[in-house]
Parts: C-alpha cells; sequence; structure tokens
C-alpha cells in the first residue's frame, strides 16, 4: 500500500559525491563540506509565500550510510515535491534517486530536476529518468509556482513531459541492494528506465531573471537558516578558519565570456546594504565565516568597495574569503585595503594560463601581464593568495602546458590549483567540441576536471596520457620549487600558519605526490589543497 503524501512537504536532496566526487584527485585531502545555499533560497522562498509549506532536506553528502539512510528519510517526510539538484558527474546518482523515491512514494510525487546539467539536457531527465518536470533556469520563483500546483503548462522556464509511458526496471530494494555489492551507479542505472510509448515533452517560455525595480536581487528572502543543522559541516583546521562556515552570494550571473564555464550573462546583484543585513542575519544564526562564491564578487569594482565599507562602519569583522575567486584585471588596491580590515584573508584569482593564445583559445579577454599585477597588488595586503590555472586549453601544447606550469612558479601564490579543461555539457566549449566531433564520451561521471579520461578528442592531439603527466608535473614542480619552499616556510614561521601548513603537507604532499625516488623530491609538487572548483580557507 502507497503511502498518502503531505502536499504541503516539500524535499530537497543533496546526492552522495557531492563533496567527494574527486576522490584519488590532487584535491581531495582537503574537501570543504558547507550546506547547499541553492536549497536554503528555495526553502526561504516557499516559506515566503506563507501558504502553510513544510521544507526539509537530506544532504547525503555528509552521511555515513547515505543510501540506507535515504529510505528511511523519504517514507518518513512523504513529500508531495522533491528537488534535486546536481552537476555533470553527479546525473546517475541523481537518477537512481528518483527512482528510489518514485518506488517508495508513488507516481502522485513530483520529482524535480534542476541546475545546470539538468537546464542543459532536459530531454535526458525527461526521458532517461523519472524526472517530471526540469526548472531550465533560475528557481525560486519557478519551483514555488511548482509546489503550488499550479499548471505546468502556465508555468514559465520549464520542460515537463506530459505522458506517464515510462517505467523503471528496478525497485528501491533492488537498486540499494545493488549499491550495497559494489555495483556503480552508472552500472546500476544503465537501462533501469525505459519508455513504452514515444514521448510528449514540452518546454514553456524561458522566465524572466529575478530583479526588483532597480535591477537587484534586494527581494530574496534571506537563506533559509533552519533547513540544515549547520553544526554538522565541520571542516578539518588545514581549510577553514571558523567553525560553522556559510556560502554567500551577493550577485547571480557574469557579464564575462569564458567558454568552459556556463555562468549565466544575465548579471545582478544585490545591494550593499541588503548584503550587510544578509552578514548580520547571518552571524545571529552561529555563522563564524563566509565563504563568497559570486562568479564574480567585483565586476562592479565600485560596489566591492561600498561593500567593504559598510562592513567597516557596521563593524563587522569575521573571516571570509572570494571562494569562486575574481578576474586578474578587476582587481583594486582601495578595495583590498579595507577588505583585509574587515577580515578577508584569502582571494583567488583565474589565472588560467601563461600562453596568451591558450587564455584567447577559452576566451578569457586576459592579458598575461595583468596577472602579474594582479598576484603583487595582493600579496601586498598580507591576503592569502590562490591561483586558479587550467591545461588542456583548445590551443595547449605540451610546449604551452609547460609554460603555464613556469608561469605559476613565477607569480607563486600561497596555493595553486590547475585544472583539466573539460567541455560539460551546458558551454560554448561542448557545443564547439560537438559540432567538430571531438566529443568521445557521454558517461557523465567521467566529466572530472581533475581527471584526464579521454571524454573528448583535444583538437592538438593531446592525449589523455599527456594531460594527466601535465596535471601531476604542474603540482610537483609549483610545490616542490625550491624557491616557494623556502618562501612559504619563511612565511609560515612569521605568521604563525606553520603547523597549519605542516599538517596540510602531511595529510596531502607526501602521502600522494612523494616520488619513489628520494633524490628528487625538489622536482616534485604537492597538489593544491582545495576544494574543486573553489579556493579554500586553509587555517
Amino acid at each position: 500500500m502507497r503511502l498518502a503524501l503531505d502536499e504541503k512537504k516539500v524535499c530537497f536532496i543533496t546526492c552522495p559525491s557531492a563533496f567527494n566526487a574527486y576522490t584519488g584527485t590532487a584535491i581531495n585531502a582537503a574537501t570543504q563540506v558547507y550546506p547547499y545555499l541553492p536549497y536554503q533560497y528555495l526553502s526561504a522562498w516557499l516559506k515566503k509565500l506563507n501558504l502553510g509549506f513544510k521544507t526539509s532536506a537530506l544532504d547525503m553528502g555528509v552521511e555515513h550510510n547515505p543510501w540506507q539512510i535515504l529510505g528511511n528519510y523519504l517514507k518518513r517526510e512523504r513529500p508531495k515535491y522533491l528537488g534535486l539538484s546536481f552537476t555533470t558527474p553527479l546525473y546517475y546518482e541523481a537518477k537512481l534517486i528518483g527512482m528510489i523515491a518514485k518506488d517508495l512514494l508513488g507516481p502522485e510525487l513530483v520529482l524535480v530536476h534542476g541546475g545546470v546539467h539538468a537546464s542543459a539536457l532536459w530531454n535526458e531527465s525527461l526521458t532517461d529518468s523519472m524526472c517530471d518536470v526540469v526548472v531550465t533556469g533560475e528557481g525560486e520563483v519557478t519551483f514555488g509556482e511548482i509546489c503550488q500546483g499550479k499548471p505546468f503548462n502556465e508555468i514559465q522556464g520549464i520542460v515537463y513531459r506530459e505522458d506517464r509511458g515510462r517505467k523503471q526496471l528496478l525497485n528501491a530494494e533492488e537498486i540499494l541492494s545493488l549499491l550495497h555489492k559494489g555495483e556503480s551507479c552508472y552500472d546500476v542505472q544503465l537501462g533501469a528506465v525505459v519508455s513504452d510509448q514515444e514521448p510528449s515533452l514540452k518546454k514553456t517560455f524561458n522566465r524572466p531573471f529575478i530583479k526588483d525595480a532597480k535591477k537587484s536581487l534586494d527581494d530574496l528572502p534571506f537563506p533559509d537558516m533552519e533547513l540544515y543543522d549547520i553544526y554538522k559541516y565541520k571542516n578539518p583546521t588545514i581549510v577553514a578558519k571558523g567553525y560553522p562556515m556559510q556560502q554567500v552570494e551577493t550577485s547571480r550571473g557574469c557579464p564575462f565570456t569564458c567558454n568552459f564555464c556556463s555562468a549565466e550573462d544575465a548579471y545582478r546583484v544585490m545591494s550593499p546594504g541588503y548584503v550587510i543585513e544578509l552578514y548580520k542575519f547571518l552571524i545571529s544564526h552561529g555563522i563564524k565565516e563566509f565563504r563568497i562564491i559570486d562568479d564574480q564578487f567585483l565586476t562592479n569594482v565600485k560596489r566591492g568597495k561600498a561593500i567593504a565599507s559598510a562592513m567597516l562602519d557596521a563593524g563587522i569583522k569575521v573571516p571570509w574569503n572570494m571562494a569562486n575567486g575574481v578576474r586578474a584585471d578587476r582587481v583594486d588596491e582601495e578595495f583590498l585595503e579595507m577588505a583585509a580590515r574587515t577580515g578577508c584573508y584569502q582571494i583567488g584569482a583565474g589565472y588560467e594560463s601563461g600562453d596568451q593564445k591558450a587564455l584567447d583559445s577559452i576566451q578569457k579577454s586576459l592579458d598575461v601581464d595583468k596577472s602579474v599585477t594582479c598576484m603583487a597588488m595582493i600579496k601586498k595586503y598580507n591576503i592569502e593568495t590562490v591561483g586558479f590555472f587550467m591545461i588542456a586549453t583548445p590551443a595547449d601544447t605540451e610546449e604551452s602546458m609547460q609554460k603555464t606550469i613556469n608561469f605559476a612558479k613565477k607569480l607563486m601564490p600561497d596555493f595553486a590549483k590547475v585544472t583539466v579543461c573539460i567541455p560539460f555539457p551546458d558551454t560554448r566549449l561542448y557545443a564547439d567540441y560537438e559540432r567538430k566531433g571531438l566529443i568521445l564520451s557521454k558517461k557523465w561521471d567521467d566529466y572530472n576536471i581533475h581527471k584526464a579520461i579521454g571524454v573528448y578528442k583535444h583538437p592538438n592531439g593531446l592525449t589523455p596520457k599527456v594531460i594527466d603527466k601535465y596535471y601531476w608535473k604542474f603540482y610537483r614542480e609549483f610545490y616542490f620549487n625550491p624557491r616557494y619552499v623556502w618562501w612559504k616556510g619563511l612565511k609560515s614561521l612569521r605568521d604563525g600558519t606553520w603547523i597549519r601548513n605542516l599538517n596540510l603537507g602531511r595529510k596531502v604532499f607526501l602521502a600522494k605526490l612523494m616520488p619513489d625516488d628520494p633524490k628528487k623530491w625538489i622536482t616534485k609538487a604537492s597538489p593544491n589543497p582545495l576544494e574543486a572548483g573553489t579556493p579554500q580557507i586553509l587555517k
């Protein structure tokens, strides 16, 4: 007998590998964990409607036995609506979560997919999984209308399936049994959903982006701090200063045009006054550290300075960093001086490459010389620097990748991170590679920016073996560069971070990258202690 669903209950689930998708890679040992901010905003929006919605979230990424917990959670909560947001490598986990939910709760459950992967490949979600509706843009207003039971054909910004011509060939018990035996999510889900008729998919008009009369995001409610137990998200001292920590978003979108990125170009911001009230709200809920995740916090330098100035006026001083980094050509000395006084202790920047042709091939619109100026400016204010670099860009060769390694050694940030340029489905780079016949695989869990697995054919013929070689070469040459070891060692003694850095080296450097021949250690590198896609707090 099916469980009766609670019409006002809305649940959100985070996939099990949300924080460990990069296990076995250079950045694995120092991955941060944190509540999922998009769910906090969706929950806050539903509560703002004052229609009696009850929300809860299961973060499978921080549970010890996530798949065993899932079934009990669903049967206890009995939601009418279930939201699943995921990135490309997590699609198969999201698919299995949906199948388990549909089997336990029945066809009346409304399963909603969101996020950049589902937005780009909504046809996949609606034909290959048990998803009912995909939100293709910004989620708050759209998801709110779905949960109010508004007819799908009257809701902007979705794609939905009219028919119910799908069935799953595995029930919840069978899925969990196979996973318990060690089967991969990819193998379990393969062919597990079939259609007995031609699917009828309907796409509605795109929904305009959220903005008030002043084209700002100030109409958004503050994130729902009751959705998660924030004290579950404890990070080791090598990656966090404050506990608990909270992601903070003060703008959405990005006006720049990097072809490897999926950021929307509709750049909108929260006003400085709103941001200060948000900070006060988070502090009142016990938050001890902010992790700014804006795609580009300093797109509008004047606004960035206004926020820093308002923090000083309000007496707000809390550890914070700019997790997604800033553009090297947008850094401003006046901002840095004020930011340092408010508690900003780490800034990442996307330098990407030391080769101008490589930079141009990803449409970065950045001159290499700007990176040198940016690095010197940040160091001047004693703020930790994180350098983001990229190899296997469309124009890269072995020579240009070595040039990037040498450039990173020249800049010498406190911490450096390199990623492989992967064409994700929601990017213009993917569209270009697919048009040229360069996409070799659509096995989504292989789309990993820290592994060269061969999901595409590189335009210049770089093989996965060669790319992987330069990936590790970057870390070895950067972190075991004698100049860096000497500089970082002295700096750690001066600023009191030497214990943390020794701990970091013990957990990350020696275990993973020390060569078999100790005589060669001086040319070897340690992996960057940063979480995939974001700079990290390392004290």
